[in-house]
């Protein structure tokens, strides 16, 4: 109830004069405990970091603006912040992070957010798609395609609001999340269909479709997130349409190589009353995305199964380490207002990474 307050206190709005939601200057609870209403607290306030980031135009959030905020909001806490900046991406060869920010001008960033609380157990990985605005590159959207596309780094926004909460709690878990920032725009240098980018795994990717971008730049921030030798790892992205398609607006779609790590993020979900919906990850799946000129293709074949093939492309990356893909692209931003909350961005699956991580391996 708490954390549902505070959240349905947060608007889109952020720019109106005059803004319809009238926000209390105080509430009072009573009959909560102190413990409630502290955990509510947290987890309200995590989602609505979620929300903001998302929520503010792309001329505000970029790469390097969205790293700053997420520098600011974790200073003097316990969460330790490390930014890689264009020329470490060059270093570290993340070819494919810089390839779908070569057409911009706001250079790439990856950053990362390291929480130690659980001693010297092996850490959890919450990874992020960061695409701070999605223009579909030379593979150009419509307007009305484009119009929301503000809200295509909400993967990212949500693993930040998730390491808010985990610390702001408390957790006694080691987690660190990785966040894949870029902007996917138009230029000379953007990169181009029928190119080839050779990841900073060395696996090499045919580009056929620039607007399938999100999963380019998790490629390489997955290689990063493995090499920290996480126990399990989790992806957010707001990553295809065929998602929306599948399971329409309201439903996050999981994809998986590890059975019981996507039955604890199931009822978490459930716990904290977020419809998740399992999709298959049949072999047959893996022929898809299949390159005849390089390892793999950044686009399956057609329209069909576009979901799968697109975390398909992702298990390439991954390597043995137990792992769910969520696929947040109906429900990480709403087109109208309910009850519970303001239109605009939801903060989805930020409550339930939360509790996912707190009872991880109990």
């Amino acid at each position: 109830m708490v954390a549902g307050t505070l959240s349905g206190c947060e608007q889109q709005a952020i720019y109106q004069t005059e803004p319809a939601l009238i926000v209390p200057e105080k509430i009072l609870f009573a009959g909560i405990s102190d413990d409630s209403l502290q955990r509510g607290c947290a987890v309200g306030e995590s989602i609505n970091h979620t929300r903001r980031l998302v929520n503010e135009p792309p001329a505000v959030i970029y790469p390097e603006s969205f790293a700053d905020k997420a520098t600011s909001l974790f200073e003097g806490t316990s969460v330790t912040v490390e930014v890689w900046d264009e020329q470490r991406l060059i270093a570290e060869g993340c070819r494919a992070i810089l390839a779908v920010g070569a057409g911009s001008s706001k250079s790439p960033r990856l950053l990362i957010l390291r929480y130690e609380g659980g001693g010297t157990e092996k850490p959890l990985a919450l990874v992020g798609k960061g695409v701070t605005f999605d223009s579909g590159g030379l593979s150009l959207k419509p307007s009305a395609g484009m119009v929301d596309m503000k809200c295509d780094m909400a993967g990212a926004a949500t693993v930040v609001g998730a390491m808010h909460g985990i610390a702001k709690l408390g957790l006694q878990r080691n987690v660190i999340g990785f966040c894949g920032l870029a902007e996917n725009m138009v230029s000379g240098d953007s990169y181009k269909l029928g190119d080839v980018i050779e990841t900073r795994s060395g696996k090499t990717i045919e580009i056929l479709n620039t607007d399938a971008e999100g999963r380019v730049v998790l490629a390489d921030t997955l290689d990063v997130a493995i090499q920290h030798e996480p126990r399990a790892m989790v992806d957010l992205a707001t990553l295809t349409g065929a998602c929306m398609v599948a399971l329409g607006t309201d439903i996050a779609g999981l994809m998986t190589n590890d059975q019981g790590v996507c039955d604890e993020l199931q009822t978490a979900a459930g716990t904290e009353g977020e419809p998740v919906w399992q999709l298959p990850m049949f072999d047959i799946f893996d022929e898809k995305v299949k390159s005849k000129v390089a390892d793999i293709k950044n686009v399956g074949e057609g329209r069909w199964g576009g979901a799968i093939t697109a975390a398909k492309f992702l298990e390439n990356f991954v390597g043995d380490v137990p792992w769910v893909h969520i696929d947040i692209a109906g429900p990480a931003f709403a087109d109208g207002a309910k009850p519970s909350r303001d239109a605009g961005a939801t903060g989805v699956m930020v409550r339930s990474l939360i509790r996912w991580v707190e009872n991880s391996g109990v």
